[in-house]
This record gives C-alpha cells, sequence and structure tokens, in this order.
C-alpha cells in the first residue's frame, strides 16, 4: 500500500537547527502582513510565491520525530480581520528546522507563500527568520458544531484553532491504527445513501450531500504509520480496551489542516473517550429453533492445508501471509461461529480449493469440532465437482448433522455473468435430524464486488458503485432459476450472503419484487448495518426469505462484532511491531472478519431437545469428520456414498 503520510520534498536550503528564535528585535513594526490576508477568503491563496513577514501566537507544535514538521501560527486577538470568510491561522513548514516553540509564543515569520497540497502555508528560509517576540498569549479556540454549513467552513478555519462545541461520535477507525484517523461525526451513526433511499433519488442526494457536512477527520499529525494508538486512555488500544464505532468523545479540540484530500484537526488536547457502543455478546437463540446464519471469512486461506507452506501465501494473494498468522485468523473464525452456535453456516471468501482432506473448507470444520460435542459438529456435502467457480475464492455451506437433515445433495448454479459473479451454492435441509415437514432450501450467494470495475457496466455516481447491472442480472437469473424448480418461489427458500449490494440498490430491490422478504430490513428497519465504509454503515449481508420461509422465521439480526472494531484488531501481523502483535491480538469473536455475521432463527419441524439426541446422526457425524482412512474402510463397506454427504 502506498503510504498515508510522506515527508515534502523540497530544496534543501534550509539548515539543520534546533535552537532558540532570535530573541525579540522586531516585532509590532510596521511591515506586518495579517494572516488574514494570506489566507484571503477563497480557496487558495492569492499571494502564492510572495514573501511576507506575519506575527502570530504559537497554537500547535508538531516540529519532533516523524511529525508534519512545523507549527501552527493564529493571528493575535486584536488583529483579526472579523470577517467569518478569512481565516486567522496559517501552517508554518519549518522542515528540518526545530525551533524551541511551545503553545503560547508569539513570534514574527518571514517566508514564502505556498499552496502545498491545497494547503497554505509559509515557509522560512531558516532558522533566523523565526523571531521570538519575548511574549505570550492566549489563542482563542473558534467553536464548531457539526454538521457545518458547507466545506468552505473548514477553508475559512485552516490553520486555526477550534473547539468541536458538541460531544461527537466515531463513525470510522479504518485508518485509525495505521495513520491514526478516526472520522467523527454529531451522530453516532452516518448511513450509506443507498441503505435507505433507492438509488439516485432526491433523497438520496440529500443525504450523501448532507453526510459529508456531518464528519471529520481527526489526525494525530504524525507522518510516520504503525504508531501505538493513542486512544482509548488508560494505555490506548489494545485487544480488550477498543475504540469502536459508536463511541463517544468528548473535549475535542484542534487545529484544522488540510491533506489528502481532506480538512483534518490536529488534537490539541487529548479527547475523553466514552464507550457508547460496547461490545455486544453473542444474540441469544429463539426456543425451539433452527439457526441460520452468514458470515464472510476475509478470505480464509490456509494455503496447501500444511504448516509447511514456504511461502504460506498462494498465487491469489489473499488470506493470511504467514502459518502463524493464519492460526490466528482461524481462531479468531471458529471463536465467532461457535457464539453464534448456529446450525446452518453459508460462508463467503473460502479459498476455493476443493472440498479434500488439506481444503479450507474441511480445515474450518476440522476446527469448528475438534474438542466439541458429537450434536455441535459440522458437516458438509459435496456437489459432484472440485470446484465451486473459477474465482480464487468461493462460498460454502456447513451444517450440523444432529440438528438438520439433507433433504438432497448441494447444487452449484452459475448466476449471470460466470467471469464476474461467483457461483451460488444450494442445499435442502429439514429443519430436524428426520425427514419430516417441508424442506428449507438455503441459498448462499457472494455478488460481484463494488471496488474494482466491469467493462460496459461503469460506477453511474448514483450510490451504487461499479458492476450495479452485473449484480443485477446474477440475482435475476438466481430467482429464475429458483422459480423455475419444482415448487418454485413457493416453497421455503432463504437467500443468504454478501450481495454486495444495500438494502435500497437494484438487486436487493428485484428480489423483494420478485416476492423475498428482507428479513434483516423488517425485524431492524432504522439500525440495520454489516459494513463500515468511509463512515457510513450500511449492510451488504443480508438474508431473504420467501412468503413460506419467512413465515417460520422467529427472528433475524446481525452480531456486530467486526465492522465497528478497528482493524488493528484483526489476526494479521502486518504494520505492527511485536508489541503491537501482542497486544491487538486476541483469539475472540472481534474484528474476526470485515464483515458481521447475521443470523436467522426458524421454527424447528422438531424441538431442538428431541433433534439433538438423534444417535444415529451423531455418530454419522463423527465419522464423516474422521480420517481418510477410516472414510476408505466405511466406503469399502458400502457405507461410502452415504457418508461422502455427510463429510465435514
Amino acid at each position: 500500500m502506498t503510504p498515508h503520510h510522506t515527508f515534502r520534498l523540497l530544496p534543501l536550503c534550509l539548515a539543520l537547527a534546533v535552537a532558540a528564535p532570535a530573541a525579540y528585535a522586531a516585532c509590532g513594526v510596521p511591515g506586518a502582513t495579517l494572516i488574514s490576508q494570506v489566507q484571503g477568503s477563497a480557496a487558495a491563496t492569492t499571494m502564492a510565491n510572495q514573501t511576507v513577514t506575519v506575527e502570530g501566537v504559537v497554537t500547535t507544535v508538531m516540529t519532533g520525530s516523524d511529525q508534519v514538521k512545523g507549527f501552527y501560527l493564529q493571528e493575535e486577538a486584536g488583529d483579526q480581520d472579523s470577517n467569518p470568510a478569512t481565516s486567522e491561522g496559517l501552517f508554518v513548514y519549518t522542515n528540518a528546522m526545530k525551533p524551541a516553540l511551545v503553545a503560547g509564543d508569539i513570534v514574527r515569520v518571514t517566508g514564502v507563500v505556498k499552496e502545498f497540497n491545497n494547503e497554505t502555508q509559509l515557509q522560512p528560509a531558516n532558522i533566523s527568520l523565526i523571531e521570538s517576540c519575548g511574549s505570550k498569549a492566549p489563542a482563542t479556540a473558534v467553536k464548531v458544531r457539526l454538521p457545518v454549513a458547507s466545506q468552505s467552513s473548514w477553508e475559512a478555519l485552516e490553520g486555526m484553532l477550534v473547539q468541536l462545541d458538541q460531544p461527537v461520535y466515531v463513525v470510522a477507525n479504518y485508518d485509525y491504527a495505521r495513520y491514526g484517523e478516526l472520522t467523527l461525526s454529531s451522530q453516532p451513526r452516518l448511513w450509506t445513501t443507498t441503505q435507505k433511499h433507492r438509488p439516485g433519488t432526491p433523497e438520496g442526494v440529500a443525504l450523501a450531500a448532507a453526510n459529508l457536512l456531518d464528519k471529520i477527520t481527526l489526525d494525530d499529525g504524525y507522518s510516520n504509520q504503525n504508531r501505538d494508538a493513542w486512544l482509548p486512555g488508560p494505555g490506548g488500544l489494545s485487544a480488550s480496551n477498543t475504540l469502536r464505532a459508536g463511541d463517544q468523545l468528548g473535549n475535542v479540540s484542534g487545529v484544522v489542516g488540510y491533506s489528502f484530500s481532506k480538512y483534518r484537526l490536529h488534537p490539541a488536547a487529548t479527547p475523553q473517550v466514552q464507550a457508547s457502543n460496547v461490545r455486544p455478546a453473542a444474540p441469544a437463540r429463539s426456543a425451539d429453533s433452527v439457526r441460520l446464519a452468514s458470515f464472510n471469512v476475509l478470505n480464509f486461506f490456509n494455503g496447501d492445508g500444511t504448516s509447511s507452506d514456504v511461502p504460506f501465501k498462494d498465487a491469489s494473494n489473499r488470506g493470511a501471509k504467514t502459518y502463524a498468522d493464519f492460526l490466528k485468523q482461524r481462531a479468531k473464525i471458529v471463536s465467532a461461529i461457535r457464539a453464534l452456535d448456529a446450525d446452518i453456516v453459508g460462508l463467503m471468501e473460502l479459498e476455493n480449493d476443493g472440498f479434500g482432506a488439506q481444503s479450507a473448507l474441511q480445515d474450518l470444520v476440522n476446527a469448528l469440532n475438534s474438542g466439541q460435542p458429537a450434536a455441535k459438529h459440522y458437516s458438509f456435502g459435496l456437489p459432484g465437482m472440485d470446484k465451486i467457480g473459477t474465482d480464487a475464492i468461493r462460498v460454502g455451506l456447513i451444517y450440523r448433522a444432529a440438528v438438520v437433515k439433507p433433504a438432497a445433495n448441494p447444487e452449484v448454479k452459475e448466476i449471470g455473468d460466470p467471469t464476474r459473479n461467483r457461483p451460488a451454492l444450494a442445499q435442502s435441509f429439514y429443519l430436524g435430524s428426520q425427514a419430516s415437514g417441508q424442506p428449507l432450501t438455503v441459498v448462499v450467494n457472494h455478488l460481484k464486488s463494488k471496488g474494482s470495475a466491469c467493462a460496459g457496466d461503469p460506477d453511474l455516481a448514483d450510490g451504487q458503485g461499479n458492476c450495479n447491472q452485473t449484480r443485477v442480472a446474477a440475482v435475476n437469473d438466481l430467482t429464475s432459476w429458483l422459480a423455475g424448480q419444482s415448487g418454485g418461489l413457493g416453497r421455503s427458500i432463504v437467500l443468504v450472503g454478501d450481495f454486495n449490494a444495500y438494502a435500497k440498490e437494484d438487486p436487493i430491490y428485484q428480489l423483494e419484487q420478485a416476492g423475498f422478504t428482507n428479513l434483516l430490513a423488517r425485524n431492524h428497519a432504522d439500525s440495520v448495518y454489516s459494513y463500515v465504509f468511509n463512515g457510513e454503515s450500511g449492510n451488504l449481508d443480508h438474508g431473504l426469505a420467501t412468503a413460506a420461509a419467512s413465515a417460520r422465521v422467529l427472528a433475524a439480526g446481525e452480531w456486530h462484532i467486526n465492522a465497528d472494531e478497528p482493524t488493528a484488531l484483526e489476526y494479521s501481523s502486518e504494520f505492527k511491531s511485536v508489541t503491537q502483535q501482542q497486544n491487538y491480538y486476541a483469539a475472540d469473536a472481534y474484528r474476526s472478519s470485515d464483515h458481521d455475521p447475521l443470523y436467522i432463527d426458524l421454527r424447528a419441524d422438531t424441538p431442538a431437545s428431541a433433534t439433538n439426541s438423534s444417535n444415529n446422526d451423531s455418530r454419522l457425524s463423527k465419522l464423516a469428520a474422521a480420517d481418510g482412512s477410516l472414510l476408505g474402510l466405511l466406503m469399502a463397506l458400502g457405507l461410502g456414498a452415504m457418508l461422502r454427504r455427510q463429510r465435514g
């Protein structure tokens, strides 16, 4: 990845110096230019490349190692022009010079005005041009409330000390540990426009505009990466001391800067953190239910299935980079799935390496079953092919044979453009260990992502991203396929998976028009999300049911263990010091993936307590998880065909 912060590359005419500015010699005399004149009322200064002298109060000094190489200067209160369109602050870029300054010092600086990456700066040629006035004064912070009136509101405050005059909330922490950034808002959660409104509608356009005005980036002001994350206190970020989206920050103050296409607050004090969005415990099971879950497991790749991979990665460059990291990843995924306590689990982003003893799917099932009672063991069916599609990743489906009974072998269906969409995987189950009642058909999906372009199917800037029609064609194919089978859409069918489409986008709308009920939207209309991107939340992961299946649903929801958590708490050891690897990791469910899992509790055909006592299915489940030699012996005894269905 490209570094987030880069050092400014300027001619090396600035002498290396660490010294106090010269004693008071010329402060207060005529000839100084007001900072408001340098800034002006436009987006860029009109005095670029001119040499000027300014005087003001130092508000924030960032000349230390790996900081942004300068300090912020603010016009003294008596010299401010009272024009709200012109900023009274300015960044002084000192490069390698480290003048001995502290906040409150009044200084006189002569330098060249520059517009660097859309931020107005003053660049003195040497340290003698940073003169101490021998006095101090407080810099008054401007009070600001989110949302601001317009983006130009921040431009008018560029370089100034501000105080957010309200509690604010973390809405994004993706880059927190890597680059020291948090996205803040006046609301606990900002919503993706197409989570709430149909694409391109006036309401959606208005929400997108409102979101832009209701967030600001809090940036630690350092130019290096992977520093110890400084919040929350005491001690900073750790696996047990997290900072989640939705947590509240108070006493936020800082100077307004601009870099990398964003306005930023460089903190002048340490904010107070209140854990307003505590980690949720696993959702309780509905009584006498069968639980169906869906989980994107974030590129679960086990290499060749052994610890001897050198390198561990394969050509797809997905998943863990080392075997040690893979073991950490697997432990977190296992913790999450076990805590969900689901009887059927749809999986996305599995390594597409078949169904054999060394496959990623078998590896995960072995880990899930290890040390668990037979009633909790998972199996998987074989769809009669070595791989599902041609992509590096695929979907999977596992189930507890002691609780549900397959009504048929799994089926694979190519949907839409097979070079873009991953095939769907469908299997029908009796919701009990006996073949009774109407089967439930579960279809696992993972549609084309929004991130990369599709030829002929571009991003139309309506909120749906790239490849929208590719996803629409896939769900239309899926609907036609299911409708064309015996019983059609009158059967009990539940679609689960990562559809890469938010709730109001065309693919989900098409499924609703075909008669599917969006279960999460029905149960949690105002609070549905499984993913956070760019500080905005929504659900890419869905559970949609036909009328017959919907009538069997007792509960549905998401378990918010991932989307709200910092990425630093993932399994990977990349971009972390040895100490950070130890402090940030725990073998628990939190930040086991980037998507939150969803669950759907359905009315069982027979009480769960009765199905769990089925000795035959429990024994078969245990045998199916045995090693290859045992399976071969069973096949020789004529039981192989039956057990291949159960194997997992």
